[in-house]
């Protein structure tokens, strides 16, 4: 009798698990994580071509970036090795590039290591890559680099002009401030006895030893208070912060709830192409602009623009490419 009921179980058990992995597999979350994956994984690619062939049909800002860096390698020879650096923001060694590279491969592992096994996971899975999907689009790429191009024109003393935004407003602060605050470049330290500095990534140290701001420190609140309005810092947070930087953002705002978050006029945010791809995403990040979420505001970029469960609508895991 027992090998009867084995006869007739043993098919059934087989049956039922191969059931609730079909289950498991075809859970909706799952399959447009994994759907969002592809896309984003197809837009880095599509970047990365992009930047090695120096298409600057689809990234007019490159012919900016070249000529002023070369402008400013005539004006002072002294900054040459910081044009050049600036200069490889356009490639797929600059930062803007490397993050994206290295969140999507983030997502990717969490989704193989977790998403499976949890509904939340694959929903932050997802969320990420959607975000990285649009960062990684041309106009949203090339729009981030006019920051870069910007710290050019004020290491050319006022002799380039800047590219949708008004000269530094603070003579005090640094003519790197546009990268300062951009997870792509460094992060905010801790200073023993409170408050935060910002500190350079690897080959960016250089823009405080040339320019001659080794001693001096970015204080956060400082900066926040005095920066001038840039692309990252108005606009394209919310495409490339990490769930660090928006939290450190917005800690900031509540600390000084005087100063403005959002420092560029609406009119020079509607220059930038990418603002228009904000309106159908930014609703899913905190502070987004208002003058770029009251347009398209039932539309959205994915399915997870209403779940409450998953991490910051910037994208990101943390971890340490953090920053304001």
């Amino acid at each position: 009798m027992k090998n009867v009921w084995k006869a007739i179980f043993a098919p059934f058990s087989l049956l039922l698990s191969v059931m609730l992995m079909t289950s498991a597999c075809s859970d909706p979350e799952f399959e447009e994580a994994r759907h969002a994956l592809n896309q984003a994984e197809k837009e880095v690619s599509r970047l990365e071509s992009l930047l090695k062939t120096t298409a600057v049909g689809f990234l007019p800002n490159l012919r900016y970036l070249r000529q002023y860096g070369e402008i400013v390698r005539q004006i002072e020879p002294g900054l040459g090795p910081l044009a050049s650096t600036l200069e490889a923001e356009g490639t797929v060694e600059g930062g803007m590039f490397t993050i994206l590279k290295t969140r999507l491969a983030s997502a990717k592992q969490k989704f193989t290591t977790e998403g499976n096994a949890s509904r939340k996971a694959s929903i932050a899975v997802g969320v990420e890559a959607t975000a990285i999907t649009q960062a990684a689009k041309p106009d949203v790429f090339n729009d981030s680099l006019v920051d870069v191009i910007n710290v050019l024109s004020d290491m050319s003393k006022g002799k380039l002009p800047k590219l949708n935004f008004s000269k530094t407003n603070d003579k005090t602060m640094p003519p790197t401030q546009h990268l300062v605050g951009n997870p792509a470049y460094g992060n905010w330290q801790s200073r023993p006895g409170g408050g935060s500095f910002w500190g350079w990534y690897g080959q960016y140290r250089l823009f405080s030893d040339v320019l001659g701001w080794g001693r001096y420190r970015y204080d956060q609140n400082y900066w926040y208070r005095s920066r001038s309005a840039s692309y990252y810092g108005d606009v394209g947070r919310h495409y490339y912060g990490t769930n660090q930087n928006n939290r450190s953002w917005s800690q900031a705002a509540k600390r000084q709830p005087n100063v403005a978050a959002n420092k560029a006029r609406p009119a020079r945010v509607k220059r930038f192409r990418s603002a228009n791809r904000l309106s159908t995403y930014a609703p899913r990040t905190n502070a987004a602009p208002r003058s770029m979420t009251s347009q398209n505001r039932s539309k959205r970029t994915s399915s997870y623009a209403n779940t409450r469960s998953a991490p910051s609508r910037s994208g990101g895991f943390g971890g340490r490419r953090g920053g304001k």
